[in-house]
């Protein structure tokens, strides 16, 4: 049961407001007529299987990056493989790969994954983590994706 709020207090903390969208409806301005402008929140939740998590960070001070992903599994898990890809985005709205990291996996439900890269300052980096969770017998992928810019 205390793994169980653990999972959900990280799904809340992490995943959920990754996944919030704000929409706001517009009404009459008529107050005299009881309508005013109302924010409507829609929650789009990931259903997921086999996996539990998937937290993406990225993060620059003078040019140095502190990058990675944590992945979590179902009880059950065997296996977790997964692979990142660090982007620059260029001016011209394309983006550039400068590094790659392939080949990561970890037995059990866990994986995390820490990188220290440098870059050139003033550009917006992309960091995309695609993970592929494994537990009974299935395969289960995700991808989840951070921009930062280095100042």
């Amino acid at each position: 049961m205390i793994a169980r709020k653990k999972c959900v207090t990280f799904l809340l903390s992490f995943v959920l407001p990754l996944t919030c969208s704000v929409i706001t409806v517009n009404a009459n301005d008529n107050t005299s007529e009881g309508f005013t402008a109302v924010p409507l929140y829609e929650t789009i939740e990931p259903y997921w299987m086999n996996i539990v998590g998937l937290n993406t960070y990225l993060s620059f001070n003078n040019g140095c990056g502190s990058l990675g992903a944590s992945v979590i599994g179902q009880t059950g898990t065997t296996q977790i493989t997964g692979y990142a890809v660090l982007e620059r985005f260029n001016s011209n709205g394309t983006y550039t790969q400068i590094a790659s990291w392939n080949n990561l996996s970890a037995t059990g439900n866990l994986l995390d994954f820490s990188k220290t890269y440098y870059v050139t300052r003033g550009y917006t980096y992309r960091l995309s983590f695609t993970a592929t969770v494994y537990r009974n017998g299935t395969g289960e992928t995700a991808t989840g994706c951070i921009s930062r810019y280095a100042d």
